[in-house]
């Protein structure tokens, strides 16, 4: 749980989110939606990242997107939480009636801070697409999002079938074999709440995806995933996991989901 000071830190950077892109947009604005670990109950701002879609009427041209980044990262960086922020820009006419692959106007993550720093010019040329990912951010933001600014969640996004959600998380868990030594905790966590959707049929975060593995998974699992959980909730100091023991629980859970 977060403390006083750290919630007062994250009212400030939502409101000064939404007052700096409705002023930024205008009237090309639709609305501000937040999804992830913030709407799913387990933020934390010394482990986590603040995810959110940004609806526009319009594809933004290329000074918008300068002009988004410029208010990005000097107005909302310096409130961020420990992992940054990551976002989409969504045209509203590509969210109903639903489309797949799910098309994106632009994007950026803490992932994606060197390549626009770097080259600022190209990565706002280039970043726009589809993304796999959206698939799950929408479903979640269809059953816990939360309306920053703009018309309630069901009138802007349409629902997700569950036969492309579970492609997506399937996507996302594709290299957990070797992902997870590299990054255990995340992958840990990911592959329990894959395997919660999977048996239960329930939309959890990584956090609570953990906590279901803790109850229904077999006990040998437990200490690993156990630890994954007091390290992403920051009980636990960053430490070494056992290789073996990582692997053996990917194998195990790839074996099951795919």
């Amino acid at each position: 749980m977060e403390g006083d000071g750290h919630v007062q830190r994250t009212q400030q950077l939502l409101t000064t989110l939404v007052t700096s892109y409705t002023q930024l947009l205008g009237p090309n604005l639709v609305g501000i939606y937040l999804h992830g670990s913030y709407v799913l109950g387990s933020y934390n701002e010394d482990v986590s990242d603040l995810d959110y879609v940004v609806v526009v009427r319009h594809a933004l041209t290329a000074t918008n997107k300068r002009e988004l980044m410029s208010v990005t990262l000097h107005k909302l960086w310096p409130l961020a939480p420990k992992k940054g922020l990551e976002f989409h820009v969504m045209v509203q006419s590509a969210l109903r009636p639903f489309q797949t692959p799910i098309p994106f106007d632009f994007h950026f993550s803490k992932y994606h801070y060197q390549d626009y720093v770097q080259s600022p010019n190209q990565y706002i040329q280039t970043m726009h697409g589809t993304d796999p990912d959206l698939a799950a951010h929408l479903t979640i933001m269809n059953h816990y999002g939360q309306v920053l600014t703009g018309p309630v969640i069901a009138e802007v996004f349409s629902p997700i079938p569950p036969a492309v959600y579970w492609q997506a998380l399937v996507f996302d868990i594709a290299d957990a074999q070797t992902e997870i030594t590299v990054d255990p905790v995340y992958v840990t966590l990911n592959l329990c709440r894959v395997l919660a959707y999977q048996r239960s049929g329930l939309i959890l975060s990584k956090s609570g995806g953990g906590q279901w593995g803790l109850a229904h998974l077999d006990l040998r699992w437990r200490p690993l995933i156990n630890t994954a959980l007091q390290t992403y909730s920051g009980n636990l100091p960053t430490i070494r996991f056992d290789s073996s023991d990582l692997t053996d629980f990917a194998t195990m859970a790839l074996t099951a989901i795919l």
